[in-house]
């Protein structure tokens, strides 16, 4: 295993590299935990040379360890997917459809004979892997259900909040390199994509979840979901700070990124909305 392997897994907390069944079960409970969802990190990369590109794993290390950052599903799943290879698992990444085809990733390993579905980059309580054999899969965090189920291109994932559908996508062969979802992730980058006007940061912990939406700030427990609004730099500071535990996170720098790209004060009277909400 490659020294950035290793370092990859002491970031997770992980002194000797996992293996078989509950190995990849306690690796996959781990990233969800230690790796946030954020765009925060495409909009300092933006910032910072003025395009999109993909991360180096470094890169993404890098942000993890010294910055409290994690990223999206074009960074989590793929390099999740690389470190799961590097171990001896049988793993692949695979493209999603949702609003546009292979637009998200998820990882498929094939272990005992069996198949598991993990995606650590849905900003989703997918703490452990989905066995795709016993389908239909349901999550139910907060208000929202998640149902994995088979469909006739592969299988689909559909989120329900309140008893109405929200959002989900649908995981089709074939397995693809990471390299194929490069065009997607220097489109995401554009003028008017979703992670160039809003604010995301979903953490995980063992017995909760705080996600950021622009200025709504959701606390989810197995069985409650509450929420707050944001209403000023040093609210978000603290927030940032205390509840996602992420003191690190340069929030200010990406908060006056988006002010820029979107010509309009994050804290006045518009309301921020994006497709995510």
């Amino acid at each position: 295993m490659s020294p950035v392997h290793e370092r990859y897994l002491q970031l997770l907390g992980l002194a000797e590299p996992p293996v078989g069944r509950a190995g990849l079960h306690d690796l996959v409970q781990r990233h969800l935990c230690r790796v946030p969802f954020e765009n925060v990190s495409k909009l300092l990369l933006f910032a910072l040379e003025g395009r999109g590109r993909p991360a180096t794993m470094t890169e993404f290390l890098d942000g993890i360890e010294h910055h409290d950052l994690g990223g999206t599903c074009y960074t989590s799943n793929p390099f999740l997917a690389d470190l799961l290879g590097a171990l001896g698992y049988d793993a692949a990444l695979y493209g999603a459809d949702m609003h546009v085809p292979d637009v998200h990733t998820s990882i498929r390993v094939r272990l005992d004979r069996r198949e598991w579905h993990i995606d650590v980059g849905y900003a989703a309580p997918f703490r452990e892997p989905i066995p795709l054999d016993r389908l239909p899969h349901e999550i139910i965090w907060g208000n929202d259900r998640y149902v994995f189920d088979r469909h006739s291109a592969g299988h689909m994932m559909t989120v329900f909040t309140k008893g109405e559908r929200r959002h989900g996508y649908v995981v089709h062969p074939p397995a693809r390199d990471a390299s194929f979802f490069h065009p997607m992730v220097r489109r995401s980058f554009e003028p008017g994509q979703t992670f160039m006007r809003c604010l995301r940061i979903t953490r995980f912990f063992d017995d909760r979840s705080v996600e950021l939406r622009n200025r709504r700030l959701l606390r989810v427990t197995a069985g409650r979901a509450w929420e707050t609004t944001i209403d000023s730099m040093a609210h978000l500071r603290r927030v940032v700070d205390d509840e996602f535990q992420m003191p690190r996170c340069r929030v200010e720098d990406a908060v006056a990124v988006l002010e820029h790209l979107n010509g309009r004060e994050f804290f006045g009277s518009e309301v921020w909305r994006d497709s995510t909400d």
